[in-house]
């Protein structure tokens, strides 16, 4: 049985105040968002006639050439960089990220092709939660009640050949640290997902690090977190941000090698732990 959330949260808060955005910025940041939202409503239409010929056709790669593509222009409209260290592996069923930013899915969706799970308050958001039904995402509630009903949808997109993505973290941090692990999800690992006796669920984690290339901006720049505004946030990143996000791929993790889901949840927490803490220290940077 889970621990309670509060177990697994980090109490942590930020003092945070609107960013000193100068007229400069203030027009090229404005500028910007008026731009991406301008063509992310010209690629609906395109986006969802390739959907429908996704279902009619089973020829996915270009309903997903577009949502990468759409990802990536987001990514240097937002002044970030992308560094990519290995690959998704052709095996892989299940992805685990931490946990950094409203960013994390521009990131991971510019590079591969994945189902991600998030907390049902997401389809609520304006813009975002529509962006997300879009894309095919699973909304979850955080209950206990509902683990085995969320469970089986995700056990059903998993059988039809997809990948899902999901935070065991639960919530967004500084980018400076990995939060415990909750290994509800990771039971998927041991259900039997594809109809055999003994299936084997391979599992790859992910590490996402924000570096902001300018000295004057606070190392957790990219973060949000807590009770910090996504719109501030937002404003904050696209009027002053300049920086370099890295995404490494892991090494496959199996369920046949671990007896249990916080077995396996531990071991993606510890390989993602190391890498954020070999990020900060050969950047010098304090966690």
């Amino acid at each position: 049985m889970e621990k309670p959330d509060d177990q697994y949260l980090w109490e942590a808060e930020k003092e945070e105040s609107p960013p000193e955005i100068s007229v400069r910025q203030g027009v090229v940041g404005f500028t910007k968002f008026l731009f991406f939202m301008s063509f992310t409503l010209s690629l609906i239409p395109f986006f969802l006639i390739l959907k429908i010929f996704y279902k009619w056709t089973d020829i996915k790669i270009p309903m997903l050439v577009v949502r990468k593509f759409w990802s990536r222009v987001g990514l240097k409209l937002c002044g970030l960089n992308l560094r990519v260290q290995g690959r998704l592996s052709s095996r892989v069923s299940m992805v685990v990220c931490n946990h950094v930013s409203w960013l994390d899915i521009l990131v991971i969706q510019s590079v591969t092709d994945v189902v991600f799970v998030a907390k049902s308050e997401v389809k609520t958001w304006p813009g975002f939660g529509f962006l997300a039904q879009l894309a095919d995402t699973l909304f979850v509630e955080r209950k206990p009640q509902k683990i085995g009903f969320h469970s089986k949808e995700a056990a059903k997109i998993m059988s039809m050949g997809n990948t899902i993505c999901f935070f065991p973290e639960g919530t967004s941090s500084d980018g400076l640290r990995v939060l415990k692990f909750r290994s509800s999800f990771f039971q998927l690992a041991y259900n039997n997902v594809f109809g055999t006796c003994h299936p084997v669920i391979h599992i790859q984690p992910l590490s996402l690090f924000y570096a902001p290339h300018s000295v004057d901006k606070d190392n957790d720049f990219y973060g949000w977190w807590g009770s910090m505004s996504l719109f501030t946030h937002m404003v904050k990143v696209l009027c002053q941000s300049s920086g370099t996000v890295t995404l490494k791929f892991h090494h496959l993790l199996s369920s046949s090698d671990y007896q249990n889901r916080k077995q396996l949840a531990s071991e993606a927490e510890k390989i993602i732990g190391d890498e954020v803490a070999y990020n900060i220290s050969t950047k010098n940077l304090k966690g």
